[in-house]
């Protein structure tokens, strides 16, 4: 991977193992897949994340090692010059305070814990990288808290959300779900799905009211994606099952449009989880669970608007996360409840989706980010 297509991976992830075949050492990238917490195991033997070679030209991948003993690795940030690893865990603290943000040093294949800090609430479900790369942003589910780490200092600045939405079942309070950094890095950016709302903050965490972005009541809005020239951004509402867009002019954020991510008449039970897009922000992608399918959508670059391309169906359930190998002829994707990585084929012309080979046992997973070629 070059630098340029790169640093455009990391931006826009702000966007695998046990086939057959023997796979080129040239074709190979590192991939982090984590996982979630919950595991029957003794701790020292739970999953905490594995690190994963994947060969970008055929789809095989297999396993290098398991960091064990770190239990919830729900997201991960990783520099452009993938020597620096940022992920969280489920601590030892009393409930309200138990999460912990790692960083891990990375050498080849290996990688070591640096440090670790303790947060001011319990594991967060997100995590960012800021653009200079010297800020961790997070996002903690439960207690509605968000905040900034200063990775030199270890500073942290945080605020907690308050209010609730018109769902009773999943918005009787705020939920932040997501803490992401503008373009420009001088924004945070905190969705919060039990208020229907997106809130900014400069990077000491003082509110910036003029750039909040309300939804649609009961939409519960989960994560968000910048195209790659920060012009357009897009929300994938968990509740509401559908994707909106905004045009953003580095201030303020005018609204598009929203899209169902749903078959028409479909009525079981779903919720939305992840959102991509391709590294040319041409084609927009998002996962939902129940319906265990990604939903595409081709993206015009001038006005925000999203046509349906496909609804790809998947082999396992619960796709919480997946992420486009590198030169995005695959797509690795984590069926959580099925407890399994499987990897897809994808059909950029179509957008469809096709298993390649068989699928990797692993507990819950989570979350992948791609780092150097090996």
């Amino acid at each position: 991977m070059n630098t340029k297509s790169a640093i455009a991976a990391t931006m826009i992830a702000g966007a695998a193992a046990g086939l057959s075949g023997c796979a080129s050492t040239s074709s190979e990238v590192i991939c982090y897949a984590g996982s979630n917490a919950g595991s029957k195991l003794p701790l020292e033997e739970r999953e905490g994340f594995r690190t994963l070679a994947v060969n970008t030209e055929t789809g095989a991948f297999r396993e290098l090692a398991i960091e064990k003993g770190v239990e919830g690795t729900t997201y991960f940030a990783l520099n452009r010059a993938n020597t620096l690893l940022y992920t969280i865990r489920k601590g030892d603290a009393p409930a309200g305070a138990s999460g912990v943000l790692m960083c891990y040093r990375i050498a080849g294949d290996k990688v070591e814990k640096d440090w670790e800090l303790g947060l001011p609430c319990e594991a967060p479900c997100h995590i960012s990288l800021s653009p200079d790369e010297t800020k961790v942003a997070f996002a903690a589910y439960v207690s509605a808290t968000a905040g900034i780490v200063d990775v030199a200092t270890k500073k942290v600045a945080s605020v907690v959300h308050e209010g609730k939405g018109p769902r009773a079942d999943r918005q009787d309070k705020a939920h932040a779900h997501c803490a992401f950094f503008t373009p420009a890095g001088d924004r945070v950016g905190v969705v919060d799905l039990g208020i229907d709302q997106v809130r900014f903050y400069d990077l000491d965490m003082k509110p910036d009211a003029a750039m909040t972005i309300t939804v649609e009541p009961g939409l519960g809005p989960r994560h968000v994606v910048f195209s790659p020239d920060g012009k357009l951004m897009f929300i994938v509402h968990e509740l509401g099952n559908a994707v909106s867009s905004y045009r953003f002019d580095g201030k303020r954020f005018e609204f598009v449009e929203t899209k169902s991510m749903l078959p028409a008449g479909f009525d079981g039970k779903t919720k939305a989880a992840a959102i991509k897009l391709t590294a040319d922000g041409s084609i927009l992608m998002a996962s939902n669970r129940g319906h265990d399918s990604i939903a595409f959508y081709a993206v015009d670059a001038a006005t925000g608007r999203m046509e349906l391309r496909n609804i790809a169906k998947l082999t396992g359930a619960f796709p919480r996360d997946f992420e486009l190998v590198p030169g995005e002829k695959f797509m690795i994707v984590g069926h959580k409840m099925s407890d399994e990585i499987q990897m897809y084929a994808f059909d950029r012309a179509k957008c469809t989706l096709t298993p390649v080979g068989a699928p990797m046992k692993a507990f819950r997973p989570l979350c992948f980010k791609f780092g150097a070629r090996r």
